[in-house]
């Protein structure tokens, strides 16, 4: 943030030569690491204090540079290409509005720079250098109001870069210290978010019972197939807003959903490097020492087996392939299903709104993509009886496969139990391995190895249990779409057919001789023979 103040004449409250920064142009750089309020009441103090030092002095105009809650200690990745035009990763300090004062120095847009003190300057080394570089060779003062800076003597430049460098030290010392603290807590199960979480009531433990509903009833539609971004669509509709009152948007929906504070563990983010050296960062639940899992000191909104269902539909860092995301709206029951049956290749159809007609009053088209690319001669068809035709034989398969009963789930039968003692036994061994292994009674060869070997067997029987539960609960969501069509969302619906349809391929209409001209035309008659379905486990209509 930059301002200007006009300057003021002191010249006859100081004796000559006190007048340091006499008819200078004086930037006056203020800045603080923390500020989450935003309420600037630190840098609004240091201003304060640095107009004062700055006017005293006989600064003829002075200009602000305001970078309020800012690190000057946290670095931060930034590709650069390299002379051979390879492209690699640095870490900076990234402080745009130090950078701009900079160049204002180099341009003699100002002649001198007042902070507060050194280390709101700096407190990384190599942006001290670079105010060295313009106070050595360009001649540009820089002072501080305690007295601390001078970067136009020798020993000023000796003394700023002991002090910087022991900034460096106590921002270092205290990053570590906050980390430590971090981990004991999440070690603990406590929560530190400064803001309610989504589905919490303000004291972060007891369940907002219309929000937590509401989380429940999206991770449902999630595991039986509806688009992240349908989630997004319809909370907009309906108003539903973030705790700090912004409308949701797909990246942050996600983010919830994999955060396992849902099914009351406690989460932290895990970050790497990737192959191609680029950060991932991937939400994990915390473990101890020993191996255990943290539970959270809050109530859960879903079961663990819902979360690990969640997660293995969703996946835990960045949108993978297929994940049903974004936040474009669908308007059409068959957008990504509907397949032209006249180009090679059977390309995509689109939809498109037309006039209404006296028995459609939402009427559209569907039509060949390949077209915009000429790579289709052309194929289109009415919408709204393709969508019929493709619901009713829907539903006719649906309640087919429903009039052999309902699936119930297994949650106390023998094969359900013994997994739940056996769940419980890993956790015990890990335990008793640990304490076995942190006396020295077990070596570290074996203790990692057999601890890995329990872990592996956890995770493919939760993986197990998961795959069995939600063969239930995507019967559940397709018999609650199936009776309640007419106030289904569109992402529903499309989820609903992606149970049973692969494609529905329309060819087109044949050319025929006119009843009156001999010319030849397309039939206006709807024919459905000319739509075929293309079920995922073959044609239930043998």
């Amino acid at each position: 943030m930059l301002h200007i103040l006009a300057g003021m004449n002191n010249s006859d409250l100081l004796p000559e030569g006190a007048r340091t920064l006499s008819g200078l142009r004086v930037g006056l750089y203020v800045r603080i690491s923390d500020d989450r309020e935003e309420l600037g009441r630190g840098v609004a103090r240091q201003l304060e204090d640095a107009t004062a030092h700055a006017l005293r002095r006989g600064a003829s105009e002075t200009r602000v540079y305001e970078e309020n809650d800012t690190s000057a200690y946290k670095k931060r990745r930034r590709v650069v290409r390299g002379e051979d035009g390879d492209s690699y990763f640095i870490w900076r300090v990234i402080r745009p509005v130090w950078q701009q004062m900079l160049a204002d120095l180099r341009h003699g847009v100002i002649d001198a720079v007042v902070v507060y003190d050194i280390d709101r300057l700096a407190r990384d080394p190599r942006d001290l250098e670079d105010a060295i570089e313009i106070a050595q060779f360009r001649s540009k003062r820089f002072e501080g109001v305690t007295g601390s800076l001078d970067l136009n003597t020798d020993s000023g430049v000796a003394m700023a870069r002991v002090m910087v460098a022991m900034a460096s030290k106590a921002s270092a010392d205290t990053a570590r210290r906050v980390k430590r603290m971090h981990r004991e807590l999440a070690e603990k199960g406590v929560s530190k978010s400064p803001w309610r979480p989504f589905g919490w009531n303000k004291d972060r433990t007891t369940l907002q019972p219309v929000e937590a509903e509401l989380i429940r009833e999206a991770v449902q539609k999630i595991l039986a197939g509806v688009r992240v971004g349908g989630i997004v669509n319809d909370w907009a509709e309906r108003g539903i807003r973030t705790p700090r009152g912004n409308k949701w948007v797909w990246t942050n929906l996600l983010l919830m959903l994999r955060n396992p504070r849902l099914c009351g563990y406690r989460g932290r983010v895990n970050q790497w490097l990737n192959d191609k050296g680029a950060y991932v960062n991937e939400l994990e639940i915390v473990t101890r020492p020993d191996g255990t899992e943290v539970l959270g000191q809050w109530e859960p909104v879903i079961t663990r087996e819902e979360w690990d269902r969640l997660i293995a539909k969703i996946g835990k860092h960045a949108k993978p392939t297929g994940l049903p995301g974004g936040s474009s709206a669908r308007k059409y029951l068959l957008t990504g299903f509907a397949r032209c049956g006249a180009c090679e290749g059977h390309l995509k159809m689109a939809g498109n709104a037309i006039r209404p007609s006296k028995r459609y009053k939402e009427n559209f088209f569907y039509y060949c993509t390949g077209v915009e690319r000429d790579e289709c001669q052309g194929n289109s068809r009415t919408g709204p009886p393709v969508d019929e035709l493709i619901r009713d034989l829907i539903f006719m398969v649906h309640d087919q496969q429903m009039s052999g009963g309902v699936v119930e789930e297994p949650r106390d039968t023998p094969e359900e139990l013994a997994v739940r003692t056996r769940l419980d036994d890993i956790d015990g061994l890990m335990k008793d391995l640990y304490e076995r292994w942190k006396a020295k009674k077990l070596s570290s060869d074996r203790y990692f190895a057999m601890s890995e070997d329990l872990e592996t067997e956890k995770v493919e029987l939760m993986a197990n249990r998961a795959a069995t539960t939600q063969v239930v609960a995507d019967a559940d969501f397709a018999e609650a779409v199936r009776r309640g069509w007419d106030d289904a969302t569109l992402d529903e619906k499309q989820a609903f057919l992606g149970k049973y349809l692969k494609a529905v391929i329309i060819h087109p209409i044949p050319l025929m001789k006119s009843k009156t001209g001999g010319k030849m035309v397309r039939s206006p008659k709807f024919n459905p023979d000319l739509i075929e379905p293309v079920w995922i486990h073959g044609s239930p209509f043998k």
